[in-house]
């Protein structure tokens, strides 16, 4: 589980908000793996996904409006990062493995979803600030 203390926070409240709502499904999720859910799991790993493209859709409109010089790279990293969600869901569907899917929660989605916010999404909201000032 992620805890609220280990979330970053960025200088946008719009986007800390973002990512404690996507925290919060990511938290759903893992309950959901242990107890072997499979239609929850399946549930939430849809919400999620959904959640996730408006999230970074959402991100790079404030990127693509302020001129950001790095957003080619962070969008990269987010059609990357959709790309793999897009894939274990496909993997979890054909297969029901919450096996396969809490070693992706633990080894991959959280390392990943903290580390992203605290490097590429704290320096994007620190430009965007600047930029409207």
């Amino acid at each position: 589980m992620i805890t609220q203390e280990q979330l970053p926070m960025v200088g946008i409240a719009s986007m800390n908000d973002t990512h404690l709502e996507e925290m919060l499904i990511i938290n759903r999720l893992e309950t959901a793996v242990t107890q072997k859910d499979i239609e929850v799991v399946s549930k939430t790993l849809q919400e999620l996904i959904e959640h996730t493209t408006l999230h970074f859709c959402d991100e790079e409109k404030m990127m693509e409006g302020s001129l950001f010089p790095e957003l080619k790279t962070h969008k990269g990293e987010h059609d990357r990062h959709l790309h793999e969600l897009h894939s274990i869901a496909t993997y979890f569907k054909e297969h029901q493995d919450t096996h396969a899917l809490s070693a992706y929660i633990h080894g991959n989605l959280i390392p990943w979803f903290l580390h992203h916010i605290d490097t590429m999404d704290t320096v994007t909201a620190a430009y965007l600030q600047d930029a409207a000032e």
